[in-house]
């Protein structure tokens, strides 16, 4: 007999949550703003009995009011990056699947994704270090994630990778390594990989340079990945229903979840039962304030706090009802945000904050440079460089395998031209003329600047160590612009899990039947998303999305 959740078997969940001290990446769409919840200060919020809002079950939904049910092996909620390769996988290997899906098409973001060791790696001998990369990568965290499971992205992400590249080759895909830095300190390791060949493939490298300074993508290959392996799984006979919404997970009477019962555009319930798993797939919490607010303490409790946007749309509501079925959130309760999008084409001769004042060397990496600009002033830095510096950067491919990916001096100078007549960027004469336009006091950015220069003349920046062959002069006519609060791309923390993806009690067993990946899932991340590994959460979507199909199989 089956049955949905009742309010006892709720109460494990939310007592399991309520103990922790506070419990997928790239996004391209446009943010959304940041809440008045997450201004100043983490939620308090608390019902009557001191549960939070996202911990109340708000009770069963009459099996009456169902219209049908429908029977697949696996029900998948949410076809972003996870979710649908996670279907691809299961249907591949024998599985009957159901996709419930809340908006009218797929959610594709970004499209790079760091794997261990691919083909495509493999092909230009620039293998990892896996070792090495992997204790860098948990020391980062210190220690504060499942090692297990990184290791398991580690060791399966090549194998994974290589599989998904099969899948789509026939749909005219292919994998191509991105570049690598192999400095000790900016270092960004090789293993990001991307699938072109698509209608989102660049005809150059332009908007893919670092320093081109706008701060949008120039494509998003996610896009034609994810349509592909929609098609692949609609062809081998997968039923993906958009507009349904997921609003109960359903229990049988031995507690294991099985099945779902979803909302379609009219309101229509419906159940969707899976009868080897349910997989969670719905994204990260952003969009619900109090949970925003409570889990990304580092946004929430920063004065700025509210002027960063919100780029990933997820509202919590897999999460939730995974805590409502005995599920509970990791125990580092502070989830770090992918904060780096205003850095990552912001143009890196001089930067000053609104003091005037220099505050980083300028060639810090993307996760370092988003964390010091949130914490200057008014989390704001202003760039300062002139036409000079198109010739005086380092060219870098976009693709590690057709240096024909970067840009030229010539396409750098028209960019950053088209962007001031779009008024992104400035020109001006003087720093006066930069100083009054972005509200920074005038005689502290001379100051600054002459002292840069200075260190120019002696190959020696004495304030910051930048390296001496990227120290260079800056006089006018100037360019200049202002970056503001650097976005938040998403959330990485979720709910507590294994390395097998599934979801666990308060009592560390599995919740029988429930599994999460990509965002929804935890355990993964702590301190910050590090741009070491670019693309790490899309490759881990596709390692665990890969890995949950072969599980639900018995493959694993």
């Amino acid at each position: 007999m089956e049955k949905n959740l009742t309010r006892r078997s709720f109460l494990v969940g939310s007592m399991a949550a309520g103990t922790l001290a506070a419990a997928g990446l790239a996004g391209c769409a446009q943010p959304a703003p940041a809440s008045d919840a997450t201004k100043g200060a983490a939620s308090q919020a608390t019902t009557a009995d001191g549960k939070h809002p996202w911990e109340v079950y708000p009770g069963d939904i009459d099996e009456n009011t169902v219209s049908e049910t429908i029977e697949q092996d696996v029900v998948i909620v949410g076809l972003g990056a996870s979710g649908t390769y996670a279907a691809a996988s299961a249907v591949e290997n024998g599985l009957s699947v159901a996709v419930l899906e809340r908006n009218e098409t797929f959610n594709a973001n970004g499209g790079s994704h760091f794997v261990f060791n691919s083909a495509a790696q493999r092909k230009l001998g620039q293998e990892v270090d896996v070792d090495r990369a992997v204790k860098d990568f948990l020391n980062i965290a210190n220690d504060k994630v499942d090692g297990t499971a990184v290791w398991t992205w580690a060791n399966r992400s090549g194998e994974a990778a290589d599989w998904f590249a099969d899948i789509v080759e026939p749909y005219g895909l292919y994998p191509v390594l991105q570049h690598s830095d192999d400095e000790p300190i900016t270092k960004i390791y090789p293993g990001t990989i991307l699938f072109i060949g698509g209608e989102n493939e660049p005809a150059n490298g332009i908007d893919n340079d670092p320093y081109n300074g706008d701060l949008g993508l120039g494509f998003v290959p996610e896009i034609d990945l994810l349509k592909a392996l929609l098609e692949h799984i609609q062809s081998k006979g997968a039923s993906v229903h958009f507009k349904h919404t997921s609003e109960q997970l359903v229990k049988d009477d031995s507690g294991r979840v099985i099945g779902v019962i979803a909302s379609d555009s009219d309101g229509t319930y419906k159940k969707f039962v899976g009868t080897k798993g349910v997989v969670i797939a719905t994204g990260t919490y952003d969009q619900d304030p109090d949970m925003h607010a409570h889990f990304c303490p580092t946004i929430a409790n920063n004065p700025c706090g509210a002027e960063v946007p919100l780029f990933n749309m997820g509202d919590g509501s897999g999460i939730k009802q995974a805590l409502w079925a005995g599920g509970t959130m990791q125990a580092n309760g502070d989830h770090p945000p992918m904060m780096f999008w205003g850095s990552t084409n912001c143009i890196k001769n001089v930067l000053v904050n609104k003091l005037g004042n220099r505050f980083i060397d300028e060639t810090a990496g993307q996760s370092n440079m988003a964390a010091a600009q949130f914490n200057q002033p008014g989390a704001t830095m202003c760039a300062i460089w002139n036409a000079d510096y198109a010739e005086q950067l380092p060219a870098i491919s976009y693709r590690a395998d057709d240096l024909s990916w970067k840009a030229t001096p010539e396409q750098l100078l028209e960019k950053w031209e088209g962007l001031v007549e779009q008024g992104i960027f400035m020109k001006a004469d003087s720093l006066d003329e930069i100083a009054e336009a972005y509200d920074l006091p005038a005689d502290a950015l001379k100051a600054t600047v002459d002292e840069y220069n200075g260190f120019c003349s002696q190959g020696l920046d004495e304030a910051f160590h930048k390296k001496p062959e990227e120290l260079h002069e800056l006089t006018g006519p100037y360019f200049a612009t202002i970056y503001t609060a650097p976005a938040s791309l998403a959330s990485m923390g979720g709910l507590h899990v294994n390395a097998k993806s599934e979801v666990l009690s308060a009592e560390e067993t599995p919740v029988e039947g429930l599994y999460a990946i990509g965002l929804a899932a935890g355990d993964f991340y702590a301190n910050q998303y590090s741009t070491r590994y670019a693309g790490n959460s899309l490759g881990r979507c596709m390692t665990f999305g890969y890995l949950v199909g072969r599980q639900l199989a018995g493959l694993e």
